[in-house]
This record gives structure tokens, sequence and C-alpha cells, in this order.
């Protein structure tokens, strides 16, 4: 018993002592919170006043020059031929140019095949038409016979009145009626059998005939052999000598050196800015509207002038685009350096593959604006800065070309100022500010909050 309360008495200083761990705690926690409360951030004063939105702005300009619209397409050849012989046989020469790349004249002969078995045909067909020629002379000599005969017959005839006729005789006169066989009279008319006529025609028809084959055969001779049509670089070749070849078998192709094509598709819209792009459908005439085709080519971009043809005879019925063709003589000229000539080097020739941008004059109004996309906004309006407020004016828009809009406007004026970031709520009138004078770069409208889509649509 006496234990028992001594260790009741040593658990008294423990209990003490956590109770005093305890308070020291929450002390500390109300010292800490009474310090942060002391230190927080003072409040300011009142909020100023709201304050009209900040706008970006841009000025316009009224020009008059002429608008340049843009496209892209792939150079081609404006001629392209498949090369084929019309005669059949082993191939005895190929001419060294005639190989991929190189540049060959009007009338070179490119290939050859042998031509022994076409020279004898040619040759006995040539001894046909001498043949033929001395049967028509044959058959001449007969029939000038035939009529000596007859006026012979026929001066005897009118000197005796009747005669019996030897057997050649006999084919110019013609036996008294029934029962009167005895006489006989001079046919009027005597056939063309009987003067030999038929016979020259036949041997004038037989010499027609065999002067064909001779014909046929000599240019049976002439296509063993097959030429350049025009000048032009061979595309492609499939033949060798020693090789057979069908007649009518291709086995390469050539293009026009002197012409290259670009077909550019473009919207409707942009396509009937160009002037006269219809005229190859309507009068078979080229177009003639200047134009010009860069490519980019060893780190600089090279031009060529070229013509616009027109427009192909058909709407795409997928893109509802309309190919216009452009056309660029002597395009194996080297082309000038519109930028980055210093590390390109030597000048490159236009050839066919090339991916393009053609440049177009387009027919231009006598003023017009340039204005960023995003500067139009819905109903085909801007928005202009008119005295600090928004005052909405109504434009047509003449072009759509990359980031900008060529529009006109009778209410809209050179040098004014439009809105070109977003603004949310927009009502005419409403006052906004431009940020003009700031020594900071102006943001936007966004930082009012919110935003209008700002009508751009692609060309």
């Amino acid at each position: 018993m006496a234990e028992d309360e001594t260790d009741a008495q040593d658990d008294v200083p423990d209990k003490r002592k956590w109770r005093l761990i305890a308070l020291g705690v929450l002390l500390a926690g109300v010292a800490i919170a009474a310090a942060l409360w002391l230190l927080r951030p003072q409040q300011q004063g009142e909020q100023p006043p709201d304050r009209p939105p900040l706008v970006s702005v841009t000025a316009v300009e009224q020009r008059s020059e002429p608008i340049r619209l843009t496209g892209q397409g792939t150079v081609r050849p404006a001629s392209q031929v498949g090369l084929a012989l019309e005669v059949g046989g082993r191939v005895a020469w190929v001419n060294p140019s005639f190989r991929e790349g190189e540049r060959v004249r009007r009338g070179e002969t490119l290939a050859r095949i042998e031509s022994a078995d076409y020279a004898s045909r040619a040759e006995q067909a040539r001894a046909e038409v001498e043949q033929a020629r001395v049967e028509l002379a044959q058959a001449k000599e007969a029939r000038a016979t035939r009529h000596e005969e007859f006026e012979r017959l026929r001066e005897r005839l009118a000197s005796d009145g009747s005669l019996t006729p030897d057997p050649i005789e006999g084919d110019f006169v013609r036996p008294g009626e029934a029962g009167q066989e005895e006489t006989t009279g001079l046919a009027e008319n005597p056939s063309a059998l009987a003067l030999g006529q038929p016979q020259v025609d036949a041997a004038e028809a037989a010499l027609a005939g065999a002067r064909a084959r001779f014909e046929s055969a000599r240019r049976n001779v002439a296509r063993t052999r097959i030429a350049a049509p025009f000048d032009a670089v061979v595309r492609s070749k499939s033949v060798e000598r020693g090789q057979f070849v069908q007649p009518g078998e291709v086995f390469g192709q050539l293009y026009d050196a002197g012409t290259l094509e670009v077909a550019v598709p473009l919207s409707q819209r942009k396509a009937a800015l160009i002037p006269r792009v219809f005229a190859p459908v309507t009068s078979g005439a080229a177009s003639g509207v200047p134009a010009e085709v860069r490519v980019d080519f060893g780190g600089a971009t090279w031009a060529w002038d070229a013509i616009v043809e027109g427009a192909e005879g058909a709407i795409d019925p997928d893109t509802r685009t309309l190919e216009v063709v452009v056309r660029v003589a002597s395009p194996l000229r080297g082309g000038r350096a519109v930028s980055g000539a210093e590390a390109a080097g030597e000048a490159p020739p236009l050839l066919p593959g090339f991916f393009a941008d053609v440049g177009f004059l387009a027919r231009t109004p006598p003023a017009y604006f340039t204005i960023p996309r995003d500067a139009l906004r819905a109903e085909n309006r801007v928005w202009a800065v008119r005295e600090g407020r928004i005052a909405f004016v109504p434009v047509t828009v003449v072009a759509r070309e990359g980031p900008k809009l060529y529009v006109t406007g009778p209410k809209l004026r050179d040098g004014e100022r439009i809105v070109t970031g977003d603004l949310p709520s927009v009502i005419e009138g409403m006052e906004v500010r431009t940020g003009e004078g700031r020594t900071t770069p102006a943001i936007d409208a966004r930082e009012s909050g919110g935003k209008e889509p700002a009508i751009g649509g692609g060309a």
C-alpha cells in the first residue's frame, strides 16, 4: 500500500511537465498568428475607375499602283513528245547526245535501226515501177495502132461501100440485119475496148500502184532513223544499240527547250482579276499579261519573265479553282537573282518539276487601301478610330493576298487609323485608347478581356 502511494507521487511532476509544454506550443502559435496578421500587405486605396480599352491600330494608305497577285504551281513542259519508230528492227546506232538531260537540236538523228532489208524492198519496188512504165508504153503503142487500123477501114468503106473485114477489122464492124449476114457496116461508135483504151487505163493504174509501193518503201527506209522534231531536252531514254524495237514502241521522251509553263490554281475571285484570263477559250489568243516566275534554288531566289497564256477550259470539280497557265520563253537561260545570289553561284536554268511562285499584275481600281487580314470584321467592315471612338466603316474586298487585303471604300479616309486587334462587345461610338505616345509597346484589346473573331478567310 505504501508503495502505491509512492508511485502516485512520482507521476505528478511528469504531468505538470507535459502541461507546460502544451501551453508553450499554444502560446507560440498565437504569437506567429499575430505576427502574420501584423505583417500582412496593407490594403491599397480605392480601385481606379474603369478606363476605355486599349487597342492596336494601323494607319491605312491610299494607293494606285498595280496590285500584284501570287500563286504557286509546278513547272511543266509546254510541249512534250514520245519517241517511237514507225518500223521495227534492230537498233544499229544511238546518238551519244541522246541521254537524259542532254539538249538536242531540231533534225538531229537520235537513233537508227538496220535498214538493209528496207532498202532492198525499196529497190524491188523501183524495179516494179520500171516494168509498169514499159507495159504502159506498150499499151499506148497498141492503142495508136488500133486507131490507125480503124481509120484505114473507114476509108475503104467510103470508097467500096462494102467489104468483108479481116479478123482485126472485125472489131470495128457489125453484122447486117437478120437474113443479110453478107452485108456489114462500119460501127458508128466502136467500143473503147476495140480501140485499146482499157488496156492503157490498166497499165496506167499498174504504174500508179508500183509508184505508190516504191514511195512507201522509200519512206520506210527513211523511217529507220528518228530525229528530234524541235530543239529539245531529253527527259527519258530507254534504248540501246543491239536492242530490237517494235513499230510504235516508245523508247524516249523530249520536251521543248524553248518554252516551259506553270499551271497555277487560283480561286475564282483571284482569277477574275487577271485581264483577258479567258482569251484562249473565247478567241484562241493568249492573255498576254506580264507575269513573273520565281524559284528557290541553292539558297537563292531566281526569277524569269513570263506571259499569262490564260485559263484552262474547265473549273476543277473538287477544289472549284481555275488553273491559269503562264509561259516562260527561253527557260534554259539562267534566271536573274532576286535574293541570296552571293552564296548561290551560277544561275540555274528553269527545269520541269521546280515548284514556283508566280506573280501576276491584276486588274486594279483607281484607288484602294491595303489592310491586315485581322482588320476586316463581320459584314465587310473595319473599325476606324475617329476622335477616340469606334466608327464602323464598310469596305469592299478587291483581293486577298497573304496577310494583306486590298479593299476599297468611299467612307475610308487616307491615313485613317483602324483597329487590328480584338475587342469584346463592340458598339459603334464606344471610346477606346490607342496607346500612341506610350514608351512601352501597346498591347491589344485582349487586356480588356474577351474577343470578337476577325474575318480573314483564305484567298
